[in-house]
């Protein structure tokens, strides 16, 4: 173990380095030309700007403090229903999913454009203070971390580079090996990977920092700010070309795009490498100990101060130091896979039973389109154990499929169901729940209910032919010089709404005969904070059915738009999210 004292000021000055990086770089995100900043644009008047850099970690915090070293994908996900209401690209993605019902890492993937950004590699720091020295397990947790709202994305990868390269900084200071070692991490396929890996050699060819932030953004530039590979690649060019700790945060700063996330990465990596000592006085005075909270996170009791906050991080690593090391690695999710949903049953993954669910189709049922789901049940028990397995259904929808299976210890075995809908279902999402009965002896010894979320698909007519979507996204099928597309909105309640229509091609949006805007073509960007402005629009809405019309040119781009109605201000309490998961397109 690190002597606790050493543990201490490296675990501050990561925090420290956290809360500096974040305020330098927050008022100054998504500027993608070079900047010239000398010092923060801003200051708070307690220190420290609040950032979902440092939220989210304090979230992830409050899991650790009541799950300790059993933490799983799913706990973190509770805890983001209860406690977080960030709208902010995939964030308001994963979350309007894990409302609907889905567990991760599914949640992280479905209806998810962002799954290659930074809401996840900015997380690491605490995954890597209470594995420190250890950054396979740093790594493990990351990923129990990062699917929740990125799976199968490079943001899962992100976060597995950042946190393992953290956790090694505790025992070593010399960051070309540290570089080497966490991207030893993640796979030499992935765009992190290379863009890391570019990095490393342009500073080992001798480039200036202006010649490698061109080549970098030549290789892995994206026209999204907050995309991972660039922006990871830009942390580290920080590190690398700075001469001490404010020259590296400048430089990091100044080469633009995620800037509140490259350059908090990079200050809390320095913190962790050479301690509170390494950190000048002249920037870690106006930032102060107190730690801001952002008003999107509720019902959380977080650390008061740095000090807190580091002696509680000291407490988590020997919580971790004292468990079972191999369990939890061994437990991990797949960084890959994002089709699935696990479920344990009983004990827990290594000792006991527990089942693994996938979406064969798309999650829709309705009438001519069957969702069909398949269970694995694993037995990781020393005994045999038998089941009758059927499906409950919500209203509308039945399933005739009946199972009855015999798992052998250290076995597996794979039951699927067909689920039918004889009416089109009300609501935008209901759950099944597979029932699995046990039998022991002959007789029912208990039974298990695994839920999973149905939707309701949105039902749109194109160029007069009806098509079915289970997400907000519709793909244009054909070469057509132009799709005519029409449904119906059903707004439970008048209100305030921010409706937004985002498409790469020319599009008009018409709500019950009346022009909303006519664009000539945008960023593909549907996120429900910074959609295009000009494929949005707020004004007030009345409840009830209107009809939509939507045009869309085909200029030779992908041909698809992503259309939602969101509340027009921030949720103020649980209950409510910027999308009203019960609007439907019918």
């Amino acid at each position: 173990m690190i002597d606790e004292k050493t543990l201490y000021d490296k675990i501050y000055a990561c925090w420290l380095g956290k809360n500096i990086g974040g305020t330098l770089g927050g008022p100054v995100e998504g500027r993608m030309q070079v900047l010239d900043l000398t010092w923060y644009p801003v200051l708070s008047e307690n220190g420290a700007l609040p950032n979902d850099d440092l939220d989210l970690q304090l979230v992830n915090l409050h899991v650790l403090q009541t799950k300790g070293a059993s933490i799983t994908a799913d706990d973190i996900a509770d805890a983001w229903r209860e406690h977080v209401f960030f709208p902010f690209d995939e964030y308001g993605a994963a979350s309007t999913n894990m409302r609907m019902g889905f567990k991760p890492p599914y949640s992280g993937y479905l209806d998810n454009v962002f799954t290659d950004c930074m809401g996840s590699p900015i997380r690491s720091e605490i995954w890597a203070a209470v594995a420190a020295g250890d950054p396979e397990l740093a790594a493990a947790l990351a990923v129990r971390d990062a699917v929740v709202d990125h799976a199968g994305g490079e943001g899962v990868n992100g976060e597995i580079f950042n946190a393992a390269l953290q956790a090694k900084a505790y025992v070593c200071d010399d960051i070309e090996i540290l570089i080497e070692s966490a991207l030893a991490c993640i796979p030499e396929q992935s765009r992190v990977y290379k863009a890391v890996a570019y990095a490393l050699e342009l500073f080992r060819d001798g480039k200036t920092l202006p010649e490698a932030r061109e080549l970098i953004l030549g290789r892995f530039g994206s026209p999204n700010f907050t995309n991972a590979p660039q922006n990871i690649a830009f942390g580290i060019c920080g590190i690398l070309w700075g001469k001490d700790f404010e020259d590296s945060i400048l430089k990091t700063v100044n080469l633009g795009y995620d800037t509140d996330c490259t350059v908090a990465t990079a200050a809390a990596t320095l913190g962790i490498m050479y301690g509170t000592s390494y950190i000048p006085e002249k920037w870690s005075r106006p930032i102060g100990e107190k730690i801001t909270v952002s008003d999107m996170i509720k019902g959380l009791k977080a650390p008061a101060d740095l000090d807190e906050l580091t002696r509680e991080s000291i407490r988590l690593y020997k919580v971790l130091k004292n468990s079972d090391r191999e369990a939890i690695i061994a437990a991990t999710p797949s960084r890959i896979d994002a089709g699935y949903q696990t479920y344990v049953i009983t004990s827990d993954e290594k000792s006991g039973i527990y089942a693994v669910m996938r979406y064969l189709t798309d999650p829709m049922c309705a009438p001519g389109y069957d969702c069909r789901v398949s269970f694995e049940i694993r037995n990781n028990s020393s005994f045999r154990c038998r089941f009758k397995a059927d499906v409950i259904c919500p209203e509308n929808v039945f399933c005739d499929d009946e199972a009855d299976i015999t798992v052998e210890p250290g076995w597996a075995e794979k039951i699927e169901f067909t689920l039918k809908a004889c009416a089109m279902p009300d609501m935008r999402f209901s759950r099944a729940c597979l029932r699995l009965t046990r039998i022991n002896d002959g007789s029912v010894w208990t039974e298990y209910r695994l839920p999973f979320a149905l939707l309701r698909p949105n039902v749109w007519r194109i160029n007069g032919q009806e098509k079915y979507f289970p997400c907000s996204t519709v793909k244009l099928d054909g070469d057509a010089p132009e799709y005519v597309c029409t449904t119906t909105l059903c707004e439970p309640q008048s209100r305030s709404c921010m409706m937004f229509c985002n498409s790469e091609n020319p599009l008009k949006l018409e709500l019950d005969g009346k022009v909303i805007f006519d664009s000539d073509g945008a960023l593909y960007l549907p996120a429900y904070n910074r959609s295009p402005r000009s494929q949005r629009a707020e004004f007030n809405i009345e409840g009830g059915e209107h009809e939509v019309k939507v045009t869309v040119k085909n200029a030779g781009k992908s041909p698809k738009f992503y259309f939602t109605c969101n509340s027009g201000h921030a949720c103020s309490e649980p209950g409510s999210f910027y999308m009203h998961i019960e609007d439907v397109l019918k």
